[in-house]
């Protein structure tokens, strides 16, 4: 990956309404774990398309969100695709509109991924949560760093390809 791209890790969440916290509290651990020059790590209540700038000029994106449905005891990773741009003008926008909105607005989308575990309690709590998403949560941290290896990776060889 070029020098001056980063990879981004944004991270989704309300403090608090329990485990959809995740989001945060897993980028707040990640920020001590990275380089800050290779990986920038932002933490916000929830996408919004000033993001959009952000998204454009990284080397790859890596969304970290609870999720209020799916299969129970999973991490899903998933690579994202970009939905429709005009989707953007709707109150939320989800990670994959919002990496369509860099490519309409910036003519470019990174690769970008959606990592995401089931909460099981969305209660009003102070970034407390639940013993089933603070065990995830490690788990999204270790899925995040290999994902920025592998990813980091797969770009350093494209580049020494091109050079060849």
């Amino acid at each position: 990956m070029p020098a001056e791209m980063q990879t981004l890790v944004i991270g989704f969440g309300n403090t608090l309404r329990g485990d959809d916290a995740l989001g945060r509290i897993a980028c707040q651990q990640l920020r001590t774990m990275v380089e800050a020059r290779r990986v920038r790590v932002v933490d916000q209540a929830a996408p919004t398309p000033e993001l959009a700038a952000d998204v454009a000029s990284a080397a790859l994106v890596i969304f970290i969100d609870a999720a209020h449905d799916g299969p129970r005891d999973t991490i899903a990773t998933r690579r994202l695709t970009s939905s429709s741009p005009r989707q953007t003008m709707a109150h939320r926008i989800d990670p994959g509109t919002l990496v369509a909105l860099a490519g309409h607005v910036y003519r470019r989308q990174p690769p970008a991924y959606l990592i995401s575990f089931r909460g099981r309690s969305f209660d009003l709590c102070d970034n407390r949560l639940s013993p089933e998403a603070e065990a995830a949560c490690k788990d999204i941290i270790q899925r995040t760093l290999e994902l920025i290896e592998r990813e980091g990776q797969r770009a350093d060889r494209a580049s020494l390809a091109s050079c060849e």
